[in-house]
């Protein structure tokens, strides 16, 4: 029997009660930590740091927004911010934060935490966050490229740290599709062939503001599918299940019916997971 099998046939109930009204995420997380420990929860729990890189630059400002979804209440966030007890990227942005001294040149700190973030989990252990945030972080630069494309003809390379062209000062990370967003002229910046998803990105941004961002975020949900497709009841599809519900949510609220024919997806899914694979 897989380690998680009777957590993932029971999500769908987690995620709603009697009602058929939405379980709030805390309280949702809060369930699932009882069931999962140790190292498993830490793959969980990292589906929710973007979340707390916003909360903490919001603290950091003395702003009113928090994402109350996040891994830390508000309180420890400013707690941390004294004693430095958060992962290793975030305290490295906070000692610089402290010092005044930016980590890269010309960018904001939200992007400047979210570039150690990405730098943190490409070093996870666990290949499924590795690939997740590899690919999240592809596809935000791809999207920034086509962004600055729409008043530039072309995005210069990045050749020092004081360069100071759109595409140095937002794209963030690093790595194969990074280097093409700064220096392809090509409308798919010569990344289809390698990453199909990239030609949807594309065609998408030549329609609405709304539709690119459904369309983006059902591309976020069809690549979970894909890296979980032989998952089945192992912690990497709760992890996918949680980013899922997290994308859900948002849609609740700008858009209530695609936010519940998301919800219906995902606990169709669920559902559907739980029948057995033959051979399993």
């Amino acid at each position: 029997m897989a380690q998680y099998e009777f957590l993932v046939a029971g999500m769908p109930d987690l995620i709603l009660d009697e009602n058929k009204n939405i379980v709030p995420f805390r309280t949702f997380m809060s369930e699932v930590e009882t069931m999962v420990e140790g190292s498993h929860y830490d793959i969980v729990s990292a589906m929710r740091l973007p979340i707390d890189n916003q909360n903490l630059i919001s603290v950091l400002d003395n702003k009113p927004d928090f994402d109350e979804r996040g891994n830390y209440t508000r309180e420890e966030l400013v707690n941390a911010i004294r004693t430095f007890d958060v992962p290793e990227y975030m305290h490295v942005f906070l000692t610089a934060h402290k010092e005044n001294k930016p980590l890269f040149y010309g960018l904001t700190p939200i992007d400047q935490l979210t570039r150690l973030f990405y730098d943190y989990m490409a070093e996870s252990e666990n290949e499924f966050l590795r690939d997740w945030y590899e690919f999240d972080s592809d596809m935000r630069n791809v999207v920034t490229g086509i962004n600055l494309r729409k008043g530039l003809t072309h995005i210069e390379a990045i050749s020092t740290e004081k360069d100071r062209t759109p595409a140095a000062l937002t794209i963030v990370g690093r790595g194969a599709v990074a280097d093409a967003v700064t220096k392809s002229s090509s409308p798919d910046f010569g990344l289809s062939a390698e990453y199909p998803w990239v030609e949807k990105v594309v065609s998408l941004s030549r329609g609405s503001l709304t539709e690119m961002e459904k369309g983006l975020d059902n591309i976020r949900w069809d690549i979970l599918n894909e890296l979980t497709a032989f998952s089945y009841f192992d912690i990497e599809t709760v992890a996918a299940f949680t980013q899922k519900l997290i994308i859900a949510e948002r849609w609740l609220k700008l858009d209530p019916k695609e936010g519940r024919a998301k919800l219906d997806r995902l606990i169709e899914e669920m559902m559907s997971s739980f029948e057995m694979p033959e051979g399993f």
